[in-house]
């Protein structure tokens, strides 16, 4: 049987593979910044009080798309695995701190709960690589 997390991540990979040719391409990292981790973001990670507090001891994200990988992808955080993106742990659906892609994670702490269109675009972009686009 195969773990969780690799099940997730190879029906990402099925649905994105079975697609229509009007299947949108994963979205890049500063698209998910913009939309999902910048300030006024329904994760706002880059938000002050948040990850973009240089005081805050899990990770830092700072205030641009740049500083927001480099943080995530930092071994403190552990968000992003580039090595082996299918095993980062913002998207393994039992461990993930974000409560878009683990329903009982913690995050973003202030509104935690479903959210299916945040959640698809980052599994969609951790499985086409996770690059910093």
């Amino acid at each position: 049987m195969l773990p969780t997390t690799n099940l997730a991540m190879i029906l990402v990979v099925l649905a994105a593979a079975c697609g229509t040719d009007t299947a949108e391409p994963p979205p890049t990292y500063r698209e998910l910044y913009a939309r999902y981790f910048a300030p006024g973001t329904p994760g706002h990670c880059a938000m002050a009080g948040c990850h973009s507090d240089p005081n805050y001891v899990i990770w830092i994200c700072g205030t641009t798309s740049d500083t927001c990988y480099t943080g995530m992808t930092s071994p403190e955080s552990g968000l992003i695995n580039t090595a082996v993106p299918r095993l980062s742990l913002i998207a393994d659906p039992v461990n993930s701190p974000l409560s878009w892609v683990n329903p009982n994670g913690p995050m973003p702490f202030d509104h935690p709960g479903a959210f299916p269109e945040g959640r698809d675009a980052i599994l969609a972009w951790i499985a086409a690589g996770a690059l910093n686009n």
